[in-house]
């Protein structure tokens, strides 16, 4: 089921695991099974510490096409219920690396924010395998399951759950479901994420204890292209930056196609931005990622305030935080966002 080369680059990517990750698929019949059974078989034959087991798992797990992942014998909260194929298997790829060691790409803050949260917190994300703005979410929800074990997180293919959509009236994807509640809808950033929860939870936001930051000359609010040059100038110039940003990339990071960057014959909006923050990280740039700046105290120097509960002094603020699309506010809308709903007739003429 997976080609020689995925199966050649999965190998190069588990020659950096740490620990041993064990797949456990529940048992039971399932007219899915026999193919899910041979792409978790394809896909842990590339090294030895990866581990595919079938056996009863005492109502852990959903059905029998679901799995989940074990490190050290125990269960990490995340689980896979079908096959995650199409853009969810870069979410389980990444799963299974920061399961057996590799960093979790969150702030420090917001690492701790999520640790603080003293109530379980079972999540599940119904999604479709089509969906381009479904993993962006399932694999921050990972990253929450992997940091507090009180967090569970649940990837559940929709088109393999017929009944479960209809009665929880899901009409579109991603839907996020929080202790059997509707918790968010459409496409929703890590920032959105950890807010809603902090109202949730208001005690983890004032246990943050990271580093304070200096006085910095130059700070920057957004990380779309503007924010990312505003940053890699003010550094070559010498001076102390950081960039505060719920992602960087900002609406570019959404683009499926560009082909208007001038010397660029075409590229997308990930590679680019991809691009954007190698750039960046060639300098001494401090990067706040997924975080928003709640509100800025005047004086001199200015005082900035996170929505992390941290503050710090800086000389100079820099507002790049760009536009946002005008929305009509129908149901579907923001699901659909590059699958038949577009904003831009210059950019997606020819799909019409």
């Amino acid at each position: 089921m997976l080609t020689l080369e995925v199966l050649n680059t999965l190998k190069e990517y588990s020659e950096k695991m740490e620990r041993t990750v064990t797949l456990v698929l529940q048992q039971g019949e399932h007219a899915k099974r026999d193919e899910l059974v041979q792409f978790l078989t394809d896909f842990v034959s590339v090294s030895d510490k990866l581990q595919f087991e079938q056996r009863e798992t005492n109502g852990a797990l959903r059905s029998p096409i679901t799995f989940t992942l074990e490190t050290d014998g125990k269960m990490t909260g995340i689980h896979f219920s079908g096959l995650p194929g199409g853009h969810e298997f870069n979410s389980l790829v990444l799963a299974v690396l920061q399961a057996s060691g590799s960093s979790i790409r969150l702030d420090d803050s917001l690492q701790q924010i999520i640790r603080n949260i003293d109530e379980p917190l079972n999540f599940e994300v119904f999604i479709s395998l089509s969906c381009h703005n479904c993993p962006d979410v399932v694999q921050s929800l990972n990253q929450f399951a992997l940091l507090n074990p009180k967090i569970t997180t649940e990837t559940i293919d929709g088109g393999l759950f017929p009944e479960l959509i209809e009665k929880r009236s899901i009409q579109g994807v991603p839907s996020v479901h929080l202790n059997g509640e509707r918790f968010a809808d459409g496409k929703v950033e890590v920032a959105k994420l950890v807010e809603r929860l902090m109202a949730r939870n208001p005690e983890s936001a004032y246990q943050v204890t990271v580093p304070q930051l200096p006085q910095q000359d130059v700070t920057i609010v957004g990380g779309g292209p503007a924010g990312v040059a505003a940053a890699i100038y003010s550094a070559r110039k010498g001076m102390k930056v950081t960039m505060v940003a719920d992602r960087i990339g900002g609406q570019v990071k959404d683009t499926q196609g560009i082909e208007n960057l001038i010397s660029v014959v075409e590229t997308t909006g990930p590679e680019l931005v991809n691009a954007l923050q190698n750039h960046m990280n060639q300098y001494e740039i401090t990067i706040r990622e997924h975080l928003r700046v709640e509100r800025i105290e005047q004086g001199d120097p200015k005082t900035v305030h996170l929505s992390s509960g941290e503050s710090f002094d800086s000389k100079t603020v820099i507002i790049a935080t760009g536009a946002k699309w005008r929305e009509l506010g129908i149901p579907g809308e923001r699901e659909n966002i590059g699958n038949g709903v577009a904003y831009c007739p210059h950019c997606t003429a020819d799909l019409y």
